[in-house]
């Protein structure tokens, strides 16, 4: 038997296994921190990844709730079929395909994930996730081997205010974390909302404008910050981020050595550390919660590895405010729904002024993303998420020229997704997901200048996503 015949039976056994196990198999939670603390997968999260009250004070308590387990691993493996309403690039005449391989199935293992952590001691926690790249199964290329994803290190205090109560109802901890956001415990930041979470096959064009927060600096940059979360209600964060270092060198996806001579990922050179903060209240009440809050960062990057002046120096000032609601009665109706403004100024060195990387000394981008979920007997589940990017024109920041860029240099893109979910266990999950562009970076028709359409990028995705 072939690679490619094995990877296509194994896509079907994992299917089919799933099914089975889904139909047949009672309800029982498994992964790491229901074993520690006792409750099942519901306790902690509305639908993975949103945590419901308990999960947020979970989190914010350091993982430490319960009992250290001997063997603290879950392992989770992810699956999908996916494909675009156009797979043509219309400036070239061939088809779209996956960055991975060089393949254009629309089948491959989304990833797989190993899950550690959970209570060190009394007052030291710990998230701990290695993950694979995606496998495209016809080509047999993509990610069997990982790399460091989403991790982070919690020791926290816990103290008595003496308001209503003489138990402990505050929490201060410092953190140390690989992802700027993982640390949050609300579904309105960019590592955990939707739309956005999952990742589903990208074989398409999609936006070219996204503010810095949103993602650049993920698994590449090292926070270390303090937080307070005070009477269960009012809660403050400061981190400082920068590019790995010593003992936290593992905790990241990519390092500057200093021997590049071409353009790298920002958080690569990053100057110095870069402050991200974070104001929340929260107020849970019977089957109700509700967040209001502000988070931001200020970041400075070099834009060459080598030439490390203040002539290099890109700046980026991201601000957003959010809200997330929650009705949790469990049974048989749940609803959650969240709303998040971004806006970003970005300043450009003149050295992406000569090289045509910008045309603008400087740069605006507003981002808009609005989340409704609701779940009957925690088995079905609907999910309408709206996106809406803008911000200053830019031909060479958004690649005017090239297909999938802008013909105009206008950011703005905007789509709709619709996402149902069955969970026949708690702790796996099949997606039917649609994702439909009203605008894309731009335009809707001819929007690159290459006779590629906006409506040409909408994609109907199936998963699976199995956690054990």
């Amino acid at each position: 038997m072939t690679l490619k015949r094995f990877a296509r039976w194994l896509t079907l056994g994992l299917a089919a296994g799933a099914a089975y196990i889904g139909f047949l198999a009672p309800a029982q939670a498994i992964p790491v921190f229901a074993r520690q603390t006792g409750h099942n997968c519901q306790a902690c999260h509305i639908s993975y990844p949103e945590l419901t009250a308990y999960g947020r004070e979970f989190k914010l308590n350091g993982y430490t709730f319960g009992e250290a387990q001997p063997v603290p691993l879950a392992f989770a493996l992810m699956a999908e079929y996916g494909k675009p309403a156009d797979n043509t690039d219309h400036s070239t005449g061939g088809q779209l395909c996956s960055a991975v391989g060089a393949s254009c199935s629309p089948g491959q293992f989304v990833q797989w994930s190993l899950f550690g952590g959970g209570r060190i001691s009394e007052n030291l926690g710990a998230f701990v996730q290695y993950s694979s790249g995606a496998w495209i199964v016809d080509s047999n290329s993509g990610g069997i081997t990982g790399a460091q994803d989403n991790t982070e290190f919690r020791y926290v205090h816990r103290y008595s205010t003496g308001v209503s109560t003489l138990e402990d109802d505050s929490v201060v901890g410092i953190n140390v974390n690989n992802n700027m956001t993982m640390q949050d415990v609300w579904n309105t930041v960019p590592a955990w909302r939707f739309p956005g979470w999952f990742p589903y096959n990208t074989i398409s064009f999609s936006p070219k404008a996204a503010p810095a927060i949103d993602g650049i600096f993920a698994h590449r940059a090292v926070g270390i910050g303090v937080y307070s979360w005070v009477r269960k209600t009012w809660y403050a964060e400061l981190n400082l981020y920068r590019k790995p270092w010593g003992p936290f060198s593992w905790m990241v996806n990519g390092v500057d050595n200093g021997t590049s001579t071409s353009v790298t990922a920002p958080s690569d050179v990053m100057d110095g550390y870069s402050p991200y903060y974070r104001f929340a209240y929260s107020k849970d009440w019977g089957y109700n919660s509700l967040e209001v809050g502000v988070f931001g960062l200020h970041a400075k990057t070099y834009y060459d590895a080598l030439q490390r002046d203040a002539t290099q120096l890109q700046t980026f000032n991201d601000i957003a405010v959010d809200m997330q609601y929650q009705y949790n009665r469990n049974e048989p109706w749940i609803f959650s729904g969240t709303v998040t403004y971004e806006r970003e100024r970005s300043n450009n060195p003149s050295a992406m002024l000569v090289a045509g990387q910008s045309t603008n000394p400087s740069d605006t981008i507003n981002e808009l993303n609005i989340k409704g979920t609701v779940y009957y007997d925690r088995t079905y589940g609907m999910s309408l998420g709206y996106n809406s990017v803008g911000g200053s024109s830019d031909p060479g920041l958004y690649g005017s020229g090239s297909a999938g860029g802008s013909l105009t240099g206008d950011p703005r893109s905007s789509f709709y997704q619709i996402e149902f979910s069955y969970l026949p266990l708690q702790d796996m999950r099949f997606l039917l997901n649609y994702t439909a562009y009203t605008k894309l970076n731009g335009g809707t028709s001819n929007f690159d200048g290459f006779n590629n359409n906006a409506k040409g990028q909408n994609v109907l995705a199936a998963a699976i996503w199995w956690v054990f």
